[in-house]
């Protein structure tokens, strides 16, 4: 029982750290689209402008306690504050209960902390701008330390083996953004070039099934521009946790 109750307050608290970096979510995705520092100036209300004070940014549960409302005009808070602190939050946990308490458990979480910003940013405005390429870029000098049985040939080669084939469809016949491209040639020197195939599949498919949907809904028409940073984003977080699985799994198929 004492073990028990341990791994809950451990749990607990990540969630709280998790839930904390995913506010910050919130103010990068919110503020980098409209040109606007978010690393200087306070918090505040987005309807009448007061500063909020340290018990109004509480993740998660100031949303509660105050019942979804701004403590001074009343207007309702966005259901998208609490929902990016519980992603947040859930995402902590999931990265430490993969990965232990260990330094690549910070460097999984970082990476998918920039990958959820990002989508969120490329759902919204069809941009990635340029400086999460260069964050993730920093994750990748740490995973060359953290993970070395990622040779540096299976990052190089990854770093161009979908980047290039996607610049050239961009080109030639168009579907793919310049963020696109440079997200996915991160990715494969971070993966290596087994992890970015894997990335780019699942990402694929998972862009395919979110067309069929607009399309179920008659939302839109087979001209309708989609994001596909939120979708390559899905690829490489499933690639980064299991990829050896999938490949494995898929080797599997062909031995029996």
């Amino acid at each position: 029982m004492p073990q028990i109750l341990a791994y809950i307050i451990l749990y607990a608290l990540v969630f709280m750290m998790g839930a904390c970096i995913g506010s910050f979510y919130n103010v990068i995705t919110l503020r980098l689209p409209v040109k606007e520092s978010f690393t200087k100036g306070r918090s505040h209300c987005p309807k009448c402008g007061h500063t909020l004070s340290p018990l109004d940014l509480v993740p998660f549960f100031s949303y509660i306690f105050l019942r979804g409302k701004c403590r001074y005009c009343k207007e309702h808070i966005s259901i998208r504050y609490p929902l990016m602190e519980l992603v947040g939050g859930l995402s902590a946990v999931f990265c430490f209960i993969i990965c232990g308490y260990t330094l690549n458990a910070l460097l999984a979480f970082y990476v998918v902390s920039i990958l959820i910003t990002l989508s969120v940013i490329d759902f919204e405005t069809k941009i990635i701008p340029n400086g999460f390429h260069i964050a993730l870029l920093v994750a990748v000098v740490v995973s060359i330390f953290l993970e070395p049985e990622i040779t540096w040939q299976s990052r190089l080669i990854g770093f161009f083996a979908i980047s290039v084939p996607m610049l050239i469809l961009g080109v030639t016949v168009g579907g793919f953004g310049g963020g696109d491209i440079k997200l996915m040639a991160v990715a494969g020197a971070l993966l290596g070039w087994q992890g970015v195939l894997c990335a780019f599949i699942v990402g694929i498919f998972a862009a395919l099934f979110y067309c069929i949907y607009v399309l179920a809904k008659k939302n839109g028409g087979r001209k309708t521009e989609i994001a596909f940073g939120p979708y390559l984003s899905i690829g490489i977080i499933v690639s980064y946790f299991f990829a050896e699985r999938i490949i494995s799994l898929y080797l599997g198929m062909f031995m029996y």
